[in-house]
């Protein structure tokens, strides 16, 4: 840029590539003068790209002088590519490593349900059987949600009389089991879970006893210091 004002300024250059959800790559390589959009350079075409006026000079600079361009075209065609599915490639060996299927069954209220947890790739399918029998039409599933370490879960459940708790089984099928997994209730854990459920209530009702009854102690006029005492 000719003739800049005094002081000091600011030229920032964004640069790299993004992996997109269709394996598509987007390449780009803007500069900003200032805070504001000045000069990107194109892939495709090999051309500069002005956003301000004042890049006009910094355009025809560059675009005179091939070697900036050569540069620029092997930098986001290739080396950034490269780099890129390097690291891609260390993640999903580093998930792999880390990724362990974790699945519990729960008996809550006649409803059974299937948990699996910490799994990768995404790829995964639940069924509930009864028998040797695959229930699939009265399964409700609750989809593949990513974990924050980059691993996901999901669910399925489906409803089943008491009586019948013992015939019913979760199959687990993931391309890093080497066979389906057959999983069953375990009544341990559910009465642990019961037994938590239970204490939460019984907490929150004497929470919610305690509340109204200091509400009806300033309804009929008592002080604050009557409640604490008969509290």
């Amino acid at each position: 840029r000719s003739n800049p004002s005094p002081g000091l300024h600011t030229l920032q250059e964004v640069f790299g590539c993004d992996l997109l959800s269709d394996g598509r790559v987007h390449r780009f390589d803007r500069l900003s003068y200032d805070g504001r959009e000045f000069l990107s350079f194109k892939l495709g075409s090999g051309r500069f790209v002005v956003a301000d006026g004042a890049a006009q000079i910094t355009k025809r600079r560059w675009q005179n002088d091939e070697i900036k361009a050569e540069e620029l075209t092997n930098d986001l065609g290739h080396t950034c590519l490269e780099c890129l599915w390097k690291y891609v490639r260390y993640r999903q060996k580093a998930l792999e490593h880390k990724a362990g299927e974790i699945v519990f069954i729960l008996y809550i209220f006649s409803i059974y349900v299937c948990h699996t947890y910490g799994f990768y790739p995404s790829t995964i399918r639940i069924s509930w059987m009864k028998g040797n029998e695959i229930w699939d039409q009265e399964m409700e599933w609750g989809g593949i949600i990513p974990n924050s370490d980059g691993t996901f879960h999901t669910w399925a459940r489906m409803e089943a009389l008491p009586e019948e708790r013992e015939q019913h089984w979760c199959r687990v099928e993931h391309p890093r089991m080497p066979e389906p997994g057959i999983f069953a209730w375990e009544p341990e854990s559910s009465r642990n879970l019961s037994l938590v459920i239970a204490v939460s209530v019984i907490a929150a009702i004497d929470i919610i006893l305690l509340i109204r009854f200091g509400v009806w102690k300033l309804q009929s006029g008592s002080s604050p210091k009557s409640i604490l005492e008969v509290a």
